[in-house]
């Protein structure tokens, strides 16, 4: 059986708006009371950025905002996942593979 290779390009798309959602819905408590003191907000706040630029990067002909933003998010994933790690893997160090895993995606592949 052969790739279905004419969808890959929905299934970018539809990586880069669950990605927009899962870190909205993800980071929306820590949004929700803005707190320029802490610096958990500053994350959460840089999550849902650079999660809308690399939906809007797949606009754009140039793949570098794509690419920019897939690094920004692929770093706070790796950023989170080093902070949570208790010494055992539980369902939340799980969570944080998955943003970084479509960071690095978008990180190496860019707008193909």
């Amino acid at each position: 059986m052969q790739p279905f290779k004419s969808g890959q390009v929905v299934a970018m798309w539809l990586l880069r708006i669950t990605l927009v959602l899962y870190l909205l819905f993800d980071n929306i408590y820590n949004l929700r009371q803005i707190n320029f003191n802490s610096f958990r907000f500053y994350i959460a706040f840089a999550f849902v950025i650079f999660a809308v630029l690399l939906f809007v990067g797949g606009f754009l002909s140039k793949p570098w905002l794509t690419v920019l933003s897939g690094l920004i998010v692929f770093l706070l994933s790796a950023y989170q996942l080093f902070i949570s790690y208790g010494g055992k893997l539980d369902i939340g160090l799980v969570m944080c593979l998955f943003p970084l895993s479509i960071g690095f995606f978008f990180l190496c592949q860019g707008n193909k």
